[in-house]
């Protein structure tokens, strides 16, 4: 370490042990530190807004050919007329200017990034995988091949293989029981004519050792593969859920289930041999947190609805509301500690780390200037 880094060291320790001074009490020591701090801090920020904003935004720009930037530099020059009473009056129209942009971009995109989001959150149930399984291509058998047809816009598909037997994945409590034993790729006959009405029908066996609790349901993602293929692009054909979208679950009965989806390939797809993956999910719906979620934003709405006297049942809500506002306060308030926490933490590292270990090296130096 050069002597250079030695003294930049010992000028942080110094201002780190100076503006910790204060917690003993105002002392010179500290004021001198302060004002540096302030001083440096409005001294960057001067050079900064000069550089990036006075030159690079509205100079600059004017000098090569966008001359109605002067427009915005004189409602700027406007606000230093506060320094005279006289000509005061001048610079409310550079502050309107200023108010009435920044709530116009302030509305959308806290609108946006913070209204629509939230009611998003509370109208929409929150849900989370309990459990999943995937059966890899490699242990996939099952196949289909995409075909010319007898006339140039008919796309056929042949069954190659209609049973795929895939290796079980044993069960563990980390996937909940939930396996995949077997999948195929079925259809009404050998010949799927695009033009018609058939559609190949793909299915998953699966075994879930688990029953289903309240608010859960299985969702199920079938994904195909060229098949011998150097590239082997990998393409998500759907995602389904057994509720809403056409799948159908069948029980076989001791924790065993079936799921069929009728899919669509589309005239799009090239011709060649494809392999089939499927992947099954069990998907929980957080119930309790919505109801929480729920409760809060409406209680908190109505604690801050002033057009009515808060009693009955309005006055018990409105206190529901009082709770979930301090929690809500009591949660910034820890984080905000905590940032302030870590930062108290790096300047004592620093001091322990670096800055004592700084006395060993002088310590060395001092000695080998005495031998």
């Amino acid at each position: 370490m050069s002597g250079w880094e030695i003294f930049h060291i010992w000028l942080i320790a110094f201002f780190t042990l100076a503006l910790f001074s204060f917690l003993y009490k105002d002392n010179p020591i500290y004021k001198i530190a302060e004002h540096i701090f302030a001083g440096l801090t409005a001294g960057y920020q001067v050079g900064l807004i000069w550089d990036t904003v006075i030159l690079q935004k509205l100079w600059d720009p004017m000098i090569a050919g966008q001359w109605w930037l002067f427009v915005p530099g004189v409602l700027g020059i406007l606000m230093f007329a506060r320094f005279w009473s006289k000509y005061s009056w001048m610079s409310r129209v550079s502050l309107a200017c200023v108010m009435g942009v920044t709530g116009g971009v302030f509305l959308t995109t806290q609108l946006h990034g913070l209204v629509l989001p939230q009611m998003q959150s509370t109208m929409i149930a929150r849900t989370e995988t309990v459990a999943g399984d995937v059966d890899a291509f490699d242990y996939n058998l099952s196949e289909f091949q995409v075909v010319e047809g007898a006339r140039p816009d008919t796309v056929l598909f042949q069954l190659t293989d209609t049973v795929s037997e895939i290796t079980p994945i044993p069960e563990t409590q980390e996937h909940g029981g939930l396996n995949i034993e077997s999948g195929s790729a079925a259809a009404s006959k050998k010949w799927v004519d695009r033009t018609g009405d058939n559609r190949l029908l793909l299915s998953a066996i699966f075994r879930d050792s688990t029953e289903l609790g309240i608010g859960e349901d299985y969702e199920v993602s079938f994904s195909i593969r060229e098949h011998e293929n150097a590239n082997r692009k990998t393409t998500v054909l759907d995602k389904a859920s057994v509720v809403s979208d056409g799948v159908v679950l069948t029980g076989l009965g001791q924790g065993r289930y079936k799921i069929e989806y009728a899919f669509d390939p589309g005239v799009s797809q090239a011709l060649g041999d494809y392999d089939l993956q499927f992947e099954v999910n069990r998907k929980s719906t957080m119930f309790l947190l919505s109801i929480i979620v729920v409760v809060g934003v409406l209680s908190t709405l109505i604690y801050f609805y002033f057009s009515h006297e808060h009693v009955g049942i309005l006055g018990a809500t409105a206190r529901v509301g009082i709770w979930f506002i301090m929690i809500s306060f009591g949660a910034h308030f820890g984080y905000t500690v905590m940032g302030r926490v870590s930062l108290l933490i790096g300047r004592v590292q620093f001091l322990v780390e670096d800055w004592i270990g700084t006395f060993l090296q002088i310590w060395d130096f001092l000695i080998s200037l005495l031998s």
